[in-house]
């Protein structure tokens, strides 16, 4: 079995905009955060492609709460299995990254009170090349 390609986005975070619904389900929300991305290499975080404006919608709840309630699931949300965090179609600069409640809300204590808030995301190509899968999320933050 092959390896699949690794395809890194980092984001520095220039727009955060952001609903809250705290409700006994432990739904906490969704997030919009906007910012000049690119691609870096997987080993050695140099820069490899610009992508001018990325967007990542944050959804507050895990996939399985989400599905309970939706009406018109987004197919490529289907990608979306354990292991995995969010999806993006692939070589498109829209991400969903799918968080828990406690999560969710360091998220926005970081990205919304730093001025200089970076969120990466480690993908991995989807075997039909397809879809994006987000493997891993970080995101940092410095103030001042």
């Amino acid at each position: 079995m092959s390896q699949r390609a690794e395809r890194h986005v980092r984001v520095a975070v220039t727009r955060v905009a952001y609903d809250l619904v705290l409700t006994a389900t432990a739904d906490a929300g969704v997030a919009k955060l906007a910012g000049a991305g690119r691609v870096i290499h997987h080993r050695t975080h140099e820069p490899l492609q610009e992508l001018g404006e990325v967007d990542i919608t944050v959804w507050g709840s895990t996939t399985e709460q989400l599905k309970t309630r939706a009406k018109a699931w987004p197919k490529h949300f289907d990608y979306v299995t354990s292991g995995y965090f969010g999806v993006a179609t692939h070589g498109d600069h829209r991400f969903d990254v799918f968080v828990n409640a406690e999560r969710f809300m360091r998220l926005l204590d970081l990205a919304h009170g730093s001025r200089r808030a970076v969120f990466t995301m480690r993908c991995e190509v989807s075997a039909d090349g397809r879809v994006d899968l987000v493997r891993e999320i970080e995101i940092s933050a410095a103030r001042g």
